[in-house]
């Protein structure tokens, strides 16, 4: 089951393998959120990214 709340903005051709929490976060263009993830509230994913399972990204953290 994935939480995704409303203010997360997801760009074009993201995949989202399941049990993720998002919120508050932007995740960029072609990336791809493994499964078991939490990605919290004023992070950003840049495009062409690959977050793999079990992460926890914390408030405020850009990964380039």
């Amino acid at each position: 089951m994935n939480r995704i709340s409303a203010d997360v903005v997801l760009g074009e051709n993201v995949r989202i393998i399941a049990f993720v929490n998002l919120y508050g976060c932007t995740i960029g263009d072609n990336t791809t959120i493994g499964s078991f993830e939490e990605i919290q509230r004023g992070s950003v994913i840049s495009s062409k990214s690959k977050v793999t399972s079990h992460s926890i990204i914390c408030e405020n953290v850009t990964i380039e």
